[in-house]
């Protein structure tokens, strides 16, 4: 299983006035979004193409598009850097990894639409004409799975890979079930 994209959500303890945190990142990061008068944010990039950090008002912040938890752990310390260097104090800084989004290939063709009956209507939307893939959302996890025909299967809401790897479990002893 591969994960390959993170999110997470964190507070710096305090509100932060965004005008001034903007003012003090134009020349040191890559890219500066800042929708302060709207929707109170500012969200950022340290890099062309990395991780986006969004910061609101309110001093609570995401940090969204790390490939794997040890770059978003990386990126939550390169944030932490940032505001020092600028002279953001944090009091009580939080942070927590909320999802992770993982795939898996499974080795195998899947069709659709036998799934689509077996796996439950209650727990699934296939609207081929739509969308290639099938959701499935199994009852007792919190995740949502996205299946494709050529076996291949994203994981999302998953808050660590241990949750990816069980409903990935789960859904192929539907598999087996289905097939036999």
């Amino acid at each position: 299983m591969q994960v390959v994209s993170t999110m997470g959500t964190g507070s710096l303890g305090r509100e932060v006035e965004l005008e001034a945190f903007v003012s003090e990142l134009e020349n040191r990061v890559e890219e500066v979004d800042a929708n302060f008068q709207s929707a109170s944010m500012v969200t950022i990039r340290l890099e062309e193409g990395g991780p986006a950090y969004t910061v609101y008002r309110t001093g609570s912040f995401q940090i969204r598009g790390a490939e794997s938890e040890e770059l978003l752990q990386e990126a939550v310390d390169r944030f932490t850097q940032l505001l020092d260097g600028i002279g953001v104090e944090i009091p009580e800084f939080q942070f927590e990894v909320s999802t992770i989004v993982c795939m898996e290939d499974l080795g195998q063709e899947l069709d659709l639409e036998t799934l689509a009956v077996s796996l439950g209507l209650n727990n699934i939307e296939y609207e081929p004409e739509q969308f290639p893939g099938l959701v499935f959302r199994p009852d007792g996890y919190e995740v949502t799975l996205l299946l494709f025909s050529s076996g291949k299967v994203i994981i999302g809401g998953a808050k660590n890979r241990s949750q990816a790897t069980s409903a990935i479990d789960h859904l192929e002893e539907k598999l087996v079930s289905v097939e036999a």
